[in-house]
C-alpha cells in the first residue's frame, strides 16, 4: 500500500495514537498487543509457523534488509541451548551507514509529527505478525525461556515502542505550529506571523545488548524516529537476529509507503571488529541510546559531553531488597525466589543484595529468626529449580559463558555459601548452558564485595543491626553504584514513608511489599518509568518527556505582517 500523502494513514492510526497519549498521561494499565501467545489471539498456526520461519533462517545468509551499499557477510551467534545459528549478516562500512542515514534523514525530518507517528504505528502493526518468529530468535540468542522471549521481544517491547511514539508525538505538538501574534504599542500595533519548526538533532545510534535485544532497543529507536532522526541500530554480535527481523520489516514498510528504507538501518558487527565506538564518534551521530555495562556507558557519556551528543544510557546497577516485616512471609519469599530465578538473574532489574534484620523478620506478632528466613528463601529457590514443569522455562539458559565465571568468582570470596548454584535440565536441549541461583551470605562490612554487580544468578543476604542500617547500606549502594529497582518489605507505616522519601530522593524507583504474580523485575509500558536517569545506573527513563524532548529542538520563524 503506497500513500502519496499520509491523510489515509493518519486517519487509520490517530485513534490508537490518541489512546496511547491518554494512557501515558494517566499512567493506567494499557496494552495494545496481547501478551499471551494464544492461538485464539494470533492464529492457530502462528506458533508453529514462527518456529518454522526461525529454523528456516539457520545456516542461511540474512537477506531481508533493504538498506543500500556494499557489504561483507559475517555472523557469530550461538544458541545458549547448545547449537550454532550459522547466520551471516550484511556488515556495512560505518561511512556507508552514516551517509545513508544523513541522506534519508532530510526526507524524514520534513514530515509532520503526525505523519511520522502514523508511519511508525503502521510499521509496528505490520511487524507484530512476526511475534512468534522473533520469540524463537530471542530464545535462541539470549537464552530466555519461550514465554519470556515472546512477551519481552513481542508485545511488551512493541508497547514500549508505541509509548515512545505517543510521548514524542505529544511533545512535538504541545506548542502550536503557527500563530498570528500582535502587540499593542500605543497608537500602533505590531503584527507578526510566527511559525515553529521541529528540528531533529541528527543521526541516532541505538546500541543494543545481548540479553534483551528488542525490549531495550525499541524505546530509543522509536523515540528518535518519531522526532525526525534517522536511526542506525547496532545490535550485540551475539544477539542480532531478533532486532534484525524488526529492522528489516520496518524497512519494508517504509519502502511500501514510498519512503527511504535507510531511515532505519542495521549495523551488524563482530566482537573482533566492533562498530559501536566508531559510529558513536562520527560527527553526524548526535543521539546515542545505549544498554550494557558501565565501562562503555561511561565512555559514551564522556564522548557525548565532549562532542555535544545526547547520550541516553542504561548501565549497570546493584538492586537492593530490605526485608523487615511481613504479614505473610511465605508469600514474600515465594515472590523474591521467583524474582531472582527468572532468566537466571540476567535482568538489569533483578534483586542482588538482601538486607535482612539479624534479629529476625516480624511476621505479624512472631519474629522469624534470620537463619530461618534465609533457609526458607533458599528452599523456595530449590523448589523452582527442582520443578520439571516450571524450572526450565523460569531459569532459561545463560547467554554469556562469562556469567558462569562471575558465579564461580563470587563463591570464592570470603562469604558463606547458603545455596550453591546448580544447573537445570532442558528437555530437547541437552547441551543448554544453565545455572540456578547461588545464595551467598556476606557481612555488612563487606560492601566491597556485595556492592559489585554480579549480573546473573548470584544474590547476597546481608544481616544488619536494624532497619536503619539496612537503609544506610542500601542507599549507599544506590548513590555510589546505581540501582534500577529497590524493594522494601515492611508493615510499619513510618518505615514505608521513610523508604519512599529516601529512595525517591536518591533517584531510585521503589516497590513495596510485592507478593503474588507481580515482580520487581517487571516494568509496565505506559505506567512504569523504566529507570529514572537520576542515579548512576543510567541517564534515561523509558519513557518520560526528557527521553523524547532531548532528541529535537524547536526553532521559530517570525515575519512581519504587511
Amino acid at each position: 500500500m503506497n500513500f502519496a500523502r499520509f491523510d489515509e494513514l493518519t486517519a487509520k492510526h490517530k485513534p490508537l495514537l490518541g489512546q496511547a497519549v491518554d494512557a501515558n498521561r494517566e499512567r493506567r494499565f494499557y496494552a495494545h498487543w496481547p501478551e499471551i501467545p494464544s492461538g485464539k489471539i494470533y492464529g492457530e498456526t502462528a506458533n508453529a509457523d514462527g518456529e518454522q520461519a526461525f529454523k528456516a533462517k539457520l545456516n542461511v545468509d540474512f537477506d531481508r534488509l533493504s538498506q543500500t551499499g556494499d557489504f561483507t557477510l559475517m555472523g557469530e551467534e550461538e544458541s545458549p541451548y547448545g547449537f550454532t545459528l550459522g547466520i551471516r549478516y550484511p556488515v556495512y562500512h560505518e561511512e556507508t551507514l552514516v551517509g545513508n542515514a544523513v541522506e534519508a534523514g532530510g526526507e524524514w525530518s520534513r514530515l509532520l509529527p503526525i505523519d511520522r507517528a502514523s508511519v511508525l504505528v503502521e510499521a509496528l502493526e505490520r511487524a507484530s505478525a512476526l511475534f512468534f518468529e522473533i520469540a524463537y530468535a530471542t530464545m535462541h540468542t539470549t537464552g530466555q525461556g519461550f514465554m519470556m522471549a515472546f512477551q519481552a521481544s513481542g508485545p511488551h517491547s512493541f508497547d514500549r515502542a508505541l509509548e515512545s511514539i505517543a510521548m514524542g508525538y505529544f511533545a512535538q505538538t504541545f506548542f502550536t505550529s503557527e500563530t498570528a501574534w500582535s502587540k499593542p504599542m500605543g497608537k500602533t500595533t505590531v503584527e507578526l506571523k510566527k511559525r515553529y519548526r521541529i528540528v531533529p538533532k541528527g543521526v541516532g545510534l541505538a546500541v543494543g545488548c545481548s540479553t534483551f535485544p528488542v525490549w531495550n532497543t525499541l524505546p530509543g529507536v522509536f523515540a528518535s524516529l518519531v522526532t525526525g532522526n534517522p536511526v542506525i541500530v547496532k545490535p550485540h554480535p551475539k544477539a542480532v537476529l531478533p532486532i534484525a527481523l524488526v529492522v528489516a520489516h520496518m524497512q519494508q514498510t517504509l519502502a511500501d509507503l514510498g519512503l527511504n528504507p535507510n531511515i532505519i538501518q542495521l549495523a551488524a558487527d563482530t566482537l573482533e571488529h566492533p562498530l559501536a565506538a566508531v559510529l558513536a564518534s562520527k560527527p553526524a551521530v548526535k543521539v546515542i541510546d545505549y544498554t550494557g555495562g558501565s565501562a562503555f556507558g561511561v565512555f559514551l557519556e564522556k564522548l557525548g559531553a565532549e562532542q555535544g551528543k545526547v547520550v541516553l544510557a542504561e548501565k549497570a546497577g546493584v538492586n537492593p531488597v530490605i526485608l523487615e516485616s511481613a504479614s505473610n512471609l511465605d508469600a514474600v519469599l515465594d515472590n523474591l525466589a521467583f524474582s531472582v530465578s527468572l532468566y537466571s538473574g540476567q535482568m538489569c532489574t533483578t534483586p542482588q543484595n538482601f538486607f535482612i534484620n539479624s534479629n529476625g523478620v516480624m511476621e505479624g506478632d512472631t519474629r522469624i529468626p534470620f537463619e530461618e528466613v534465609v533457609q526458607r528463601f533458599a528452599a523456595k529457590v530449590d523448589a523452582i529449580a527442582a520443578n520439571e514443569k516450571i524450572g526450565p522455562s523460569t531459569f532459561g539458559a545463560v547467554q554469556n559463558p562469562q556469567t558462569l565465571d562471575r558465579v564461580r568468582e563470587a563463591a570464592q570470596w570470603n562469604v558463606k555459601v547458603v545455596r550453591e548454584g546448580g544447573t537445570v535440565a532442558h528437555p530437547g536441549f541437552e547441551n543448554a548452558r544453565t545455572a540456578t541461583t547461588a545464595i551467598l551470605q556476606a557481612d555488612s562490612t563487606q560492601n566491597m564485595i556485595f556492592e559489585r554487580e554480579y549480573f546473573g544468578p548470584v544474590v547476597f543476604v546481608i544481616p544488619t543491626q536494624d532497619y536503619n542500617e539496612s537503609m544506610a547500606l542500601a542507599l549507599h549502594g544506590v548513590k555510589e553504584h546505581g540501582a534500577l529497582t529497590v524493594s522494601v518489605y515492611t508493615t510499619d507505616g513510618d518505615q514505608k514513608l521513610d523508604a519512599e522519601d529516601q529512595f525517591t530522593q536518591a533517584g531510585a524507583s521503589l516497590s513495596v511489599n510485592f507478593t503474588g504474580p507481580i515482580w520487581v523485575n517487571q516494568s509496565a509500558a505506559f505506567s512504569d518509568f523504566h529507570g529514572t536517569g537520576a542515579n548512576p545506573a543510567g541517564s534515561a527513563a523509558f519513557a518520560d518527556l526528557s527521553f523524547v524532548t532531548s532528541r529535537f529542538n524547536v526553532v521559530g520563524v517570525r515575519e512581519v505582517v504587511a
